[in-house]
């Protein structure tokens, strides 16, 4: 599908070339030329350099040297030196004016040919000698051409069978006959020509094979032996060349009256061909470095052409026909894909070739465009899919094509039309009109001008731009106007050869060879400035005014920004870009940000797999070997369906998103309530209850535009409709049942299952057996069946079985069973073996008289807070329920609650043990009150209650229970004492007239005996505060001394991690493992990795301590003035200030303060001091 493109052109004229004899190109831009005694080297951007001059050179001195001509020379790459043939045998070697005669023949050497890996020179002197050299110019072999026989690879008959009995194919049984080959005549050329295999493995001989008069090929090794001999083939010219891809050999031949380019295979046989024009004659083959471009250089008694071809499923297309206008000396293919030539006037061709696409704009029927000779073969995408060579329309004109031109899609004129332009400059117009074309009768010229018309664009329709490439590296863009019949061309200079013409919207834009973009201005007619590519492309498009253009680096660009890398081809879908990258994938690239751009979508091609065009939600790709390939990316498809949604076109959207198994829920997801109000649209376009079913089964809550579809929707976010599933399927039920609820049976049935209505699904399905069937294909028989007993429809559960694969041996007779049970009993039974025990326990009450029943299948499953909402308060029932339940929630020591049950039962007296277990004694001494329980088990109760808040060290409490409730100062007096609220023992003992010195002394006892562990405990605080301190100077002089703070930083984290799968992997460790390790990390031993965080959050808690002893010492201050113990005091609030003081001395040595430059690395628990309070409240003067 593919066409060739002339990328960029230049022609310069070279005036030392009129008078060469012969000229040979070195390299791009460099060649070399001669005269009879002397050869030039010439750089185009330089001056001509003399090699050698045979006639005057002092080093090669020879008699008869001013006879002595240049007959034949090579260039020498490897040693940048020349071999040079004379006409007296001698082959010189020339390398910086050194001559030296490298070797000598016995007559004229004729022709020097290297092989391509310059390791070998094959000679040919006189008319049939030839003489093959090494590059030191050792002797291989020598011969003559016409006598040499085979004396390997001899044909061998291996018993296939003679040409009479073998099978020939559709050419019928007439190529049975072997035909015998006749002589070519007298006008035979009798020239020999030599060419190279690319591998230097072969090279192929023609000559005229005088015996027979026909020109035969003999084909030799690189060592000059024999390898095979052309089979006879009449019509056979001095013309042959090598693929450069090796396989095959080419020439031209007569046969017939018709003109082919034929192939031949090494081992001489004849390998297919291909027709050309009989009225010219073939001068030479050229074939570029992959062989995927034949050049036919050739003539007429008038002019010279240039014949551009290429291959596509083994048949070849005439792409291009240059006019040349003068002879052509010498043609040669580099490289970078450019043929460079040289015709006898002096001027050189540089012309750089690529292929390229000829396509209609989107929104036609995605032509496309294929060019052979006189004709356009065109097939529209849209409508089918042929494979090339093949086609759907077919244009003739009379001269060959050299382009096929669209309007852009922003023109308003049918976008199917074509223009065609031809090798002569004429342009024909071609309408298209009830899917057929009509050719437009007026024919337009455009005007002669000397140079190489190319980038002809169709701008509007009356707009035609192209470039136009004069002698001397001089070009044009020419704009001309349709309307003026071509008479008036507009010619703007620009600096550069021009490679690219496209669309923009306010004219055109044109790229040069170094990468730039001018803007054509249609409407103030000048050419401007656009933008920097960031090198030379050779596709562009243009989509929401941004230039997408892939460049020679295979670099996809969005304006100078590279976007993609690795990229064959590419296509515009918007928003999707769709490229065929180098290694083998296609992808569609979001040009919008979207939610995932990572996860783009891409799927494996095959290699060397260009994209030919995209129609619809189908890219088409055209293989190396010329197939084509269909693929539906995902993106498109989804992007082509939510076109067909917002048009309303539901019908083709859904059989879109049905064919290529892309989930339903799309339909309803990108505007669900637009699509509530359609569903009688839709029901009405897709009719199909199966279509519908389907719909209606895949539903799902979830937005799949947002989710499964996100990273290949185009936008970024679709409003979601809550309870999706619900609504939609109310909705569409509800208009179903408008429309014709028989015939919407399977939807409604589908709508039902989705809403978990199985009664009315029951319901429907019960008035067809078909119903039924399908509400089986919908619901697990399991559930359907369960769902019917849930129901008590037993006639539905007994049409269940026999319409199931379920065994009625195991179910009729539990149904039997079931229908001879009384009412509630039944609806019990079911309700029971369904798993829904409360509402079986409501059923089972409901049968009456079955308490007992009732009460152990309460017991047996659970059920006590719910039977007892089922009973009043007043009843037995109520109370023999809640006093079993009691006993369970206090078995199980939950006896707050147990205490709340028993209070309700009918042993409302074990609730006072309750409340007493779960510490309420007020709750439970209320409760006995309550009862009017005698005196004596009063007292119990309080006896139990008191040793229980002894029990539990709750002395204060108690010491107010013995006050208020037994009455008892001085029990209360003892536990204060314990409780160590000395204060409020005093009072007790004063108010109550029970001081007296025993029980003073007792109390000043206590109080002293706090005194000294408070004491103790501070020193020791304090001892403990500071040796932490010391300990962590040490650390961090430690770490200090180390490369980094943290240099076993990944031990660590390792170590930490592994605490945290401890800690939450209980198959593997238990909890007590988990806390050890902990522990471990947490230890203050030395060397531990955490010792400094450790130590720092230790002396937190210990700072923490000194906040609470300063309360402790208050009070027990007072209340050692109160017993005028002085001493005792003054020790007790200076060792509470030397350990203060001691915090703040070591304050700063703890949390030093980091500078603001510095990076902290360190754990946030050493950067968060702790507030610590200065006040002095807690001291009392007197006992400074």
């Amino acid at each position: 599908m593919k066409n060739l493109k002339l990328h960029k052109s230049s022609v310069v004229h070279v005036e030392q070339l009129k008078d060469a004899t012969s000229v040979q190109i070195i390299s791009n831009g460099e060649l070399c030329y001669s005269t009879d005694s002397a050869i030039w080297r010439l750089n185009l951007n330089g001056q001509p350099r003399l090699v050698v001059n045979l006639s005057t050179s002092d080093v090669y001195i020879t008699t008869n040297s001013d006879n002595i001509k240049i007959t034949s020379y090579a260039y020498y790459e490897p040693w940048d030196s020349f071999v040079v043939g004379c006409s007296n045998g001698d082959v010189l070697l020339i390398q910086e004016n050194i001559v030296e005669i490298a070797y000598k023949c016995e007559d004229v050497v004729s022709n020097i040919l290297c092989s391509p890996d310059f390791e070998r020179i094959v000679l040919l002197t006189g008319q049939e000698h030839i003489t093959l050299v090494t590059d030191c110019f050792e002797i291989l072999n020598s011969f003559n051409i016409i006598k040499v026989e085979l004396s390997e690879k001899l044909l061998v008959n291996v018993g296939w069978g003679k040409k009479e009995t073998q099978f020939h194919g559709s050419e019928g049984k007439d190529k049975r006959v072997v035909k015998e080959v006749v002589g070519d005549g007298d006008n035979c050329n009798d020239s020999i020509n030599i060419c190279w295999r690319p591998d230097s493995l072969l090279f192929a001989i023609g000559f005229l094979d005088k015996v027979v008069n026909l020109r035969s090929i003999k084909i030799f090794n690189r060592d000059g032996i024999l390898q095979y001999i052309s089979e006879p083939l009449s019509g056979v010219e001095a013309v042959l060349n090598w693929k450069t891809t090796k396989e095959l050999l080419s020439f031209s031949q007569h046969t017939n009256d018709k003109y082919f380019i034929s192939f031949m295979e090494k081992n001489g046989l004849k390998h297919g061909d291909f027709e050309i024009p009989s009225t010219i004659n073939v001068q030479q083959l050229l074939w570029n470095h992959d062989s995927s471009i034949l050049c036919i250089q050739c003539t007429d008694l008038d002019n010279n052409y240039l014949l551009f071809l290429s291959c596509t499923n083994y048949a070849w297309q005439i792409k291009k026909w240059m006019t040349i206008e003068n002879k052509i000396i010498t043609a040669k293919w580099l490289l970078d894909n450019s043929l460079q030539l040289i015709t006898n006037n002096g001027n050189y061709y540089i012309l750089y070739w690529t292929e390229t696409l000829c396509t209609s704009s989107p929104g036609t029927e995605d032509w496309v465009a294929v060019i052979d000779y006189c004709s356009v073969l065109l097939t529209p995408f849209k409508q089918v899919i042929i494979p090339p060579p093949m086609f759907d329309v077919k244009l003739t004109i009379e001269s060959p094509v050299d382009s096929v031109l669209y309007l852009p899609n922003n023109q308003s004129r049918n976008g199917n039309d074509i223009c065609i332009i031809t090798s002569d400059q004429t342009v024909h117009f071609y309408h298209y009109k009830e899917e057929c074309y009509v050719k437009n009768n007026t024919i337009y010229k455009v005007p002669n001008m000397f140079g190489i018309f190319n980038h002809w664009f169709w701008l509007n329709e009356n707009t035609i731009i192209f470039s136009l490439s004069e002698v001397g590296s001089i070009h044009h863009i020419c704009v001309a106007k349709i309307d003026d019949s071509f008479k008036h061309i507009t010619k703007y200079n620009v600096e550069l050869p021009v490679v690219t013409i496209l669309n923009h919207t306010k004219g055109a834009l044109i790229q040069l060879s170094n990468g730039q973009l001018l803007l054509w201005n249609e409407e103030l007619d000048i050419i401007d400035p656009y933008l920097y590519l960031p090198e030379e492309c050779t596709h562009l498009s243009v989509m929401d005014n941004k230039i997408y253009a892939l460049g020679v680096s295979k670099r996809l660009f969005e304006n100078d920004k590279v976007i993609l890398n690795n990229i064959g081809s590419f296509c515009i879908r918007y928003p999707f870009i769709l490229a065929a990258t180098l290694n083998q994938r296609l992808i569609a690239h979001n040009i919008h940000p979207t939610k995932d751009n990572n996860d783009q979508y891409h799927r494996r091609v095959e290699s060397g797999s260009k994209i030919i065009t995209v129609t619809g939600n189908s890219v088409i790709l055209q293989l190396p070997r010329g197939n084509l390939e269909t693929i539906k990316p995902r993106p498109l498809t989804i992007l082509s369906a939510v076109e067909l949604i917002q048009d309303r076109k539901y019908l083709i959207a859904f059989d879109l998103l049905r064919k290529e198994r892309i989930n339903l829920n799309v339909l309803c997801d990108l505007d669900s309530l637009k699509f509530i109000n359609d569903l009688n649209e839709f029901i009405i376009q897709v009719k199909d209850p199966s279509w519908i079913s389907l719909f209606v089964t895949e539903l799902e809550d979830k937005n799949y535009l947002n989710t499964v579809y996100a990273s290949q929707f185009q936008e970024n976010n679709v409003d979601e409709l809550d309870n999706k599933v619900f609504t939609i399927c109310s909705s569409l039920m509800n208009t179903l049942e408008k429309l014709d609820k028989d015939k919407y049976a399977f939807p409604l049935l589908g709508c039902y299952v989705k809403l978990k209505r199985f009664d009315l699904a029951l319901n429907l399905a019960s008035m067809n057996n078909d119903y039924l069937k399908h509400l089986l294909f919908l619901v697990d028989v399991d559930q359907l069946y369960k769902a019917s007993l849930a129901e008590y429809n037993l006639e539905m559960a007994m049409k269940i079985i026999n319409n199931s694969q379920l065994d009625p041996k195991e179910y009729v007779p539990f149904l039997k069973e079931l229908e001879k049970m009384e009412f509630h009993f039944m609806r019990f039974t079911i309700d029971d073996k369904l798993g829904n025990k409360e509402l079986a326990l409501k059923n089972l009450i409901n049968c009456g008289g079955q308490f007992e029943k009732c009460l152990k299948y309460i017991i047996d499953n659970n059920l006590y807070s719910y039977s007892l909402t089922l009973f009043n308060r007043d009843q037995n029932e109520y109370k023999t329920i809640a006093k079993h339940f009691a006993d369970l929630l206090y078995s199980k020591m939950d006896y707050k609650y147990a205490a709340l049950i028993y209070n309700q039962s009918i042993e409302r007296n074990k609730a006072i043990g309750s409340y007493l277990k779960a510490g309420f004694w007020k709750e439970s001494l209320e409760l006995s009150y309550e009862l009017n329980l005698d005196d004596s088990e009063i007292k119990k109760i309080k006896a139990n209650i008191l040793s229980t808040l002894s029990s539990t060290l709750k002395f204060r409490e108690a010491a107010d229970f013995a006050e208020f409730e037994l009455k008892d100062s001085k029990l209360a007096v003892d536990y204060c004492i314990k409780a160590q609220d000395y204060t409020h023992a005093l009072y007790l003992a004063r108010s109550r007239s029970l001081l007296d010195s025993d029980l003073e002394k007792c109390i000043k006892s206590s109080c002293l005996n706090t005194a000294q562990n408070l004491i103790s405990d501070i020193n020791s605080q304090n001892e403990n505060f500071v040796s932490l301190a010391k300990r962590l100077v040490e650390v961090r002089k430690e770490n200090a001394n180390e490369t980094t703070p943290y240099d076993n930083l990944n031990d660590t984290s390792s170590e930490i991690s592994s605490v945290s799968s401890y800690r939450t992997s209980s198959t593997r460790t238990s909890c007590r493992s988990a806390r050890k390790q902990q522990r471990k990390m947490w230890n203050l031993k030395k060397g531990n990795f955490r010792e400094e965080p450790t130590i720092v959050l230790t002396m937190k808690q210990i700072i923490e301590k000194f906040e609470n002893f300063k309360d402790n010492v208050k009070i027990i201050s007072l209340l050692l003035v109160r017993f005028e113990e002085f001493d005792i005091g003054h020790t007790l609030q200076t060792t509470l200030e030397s350990f203060q003081t001691s915090i703040f001395h070591h304050k700063s040595t703890v949390w030093p303060i980091f500078n603001e430059t510095e990076q902290i690395i360190e754990d946030a628990i050493l950067l968060s001091p702790l507030k610590i309070k200065s006040d002095k409240n807690w001291k009392l003067n007197i006992l400074e």
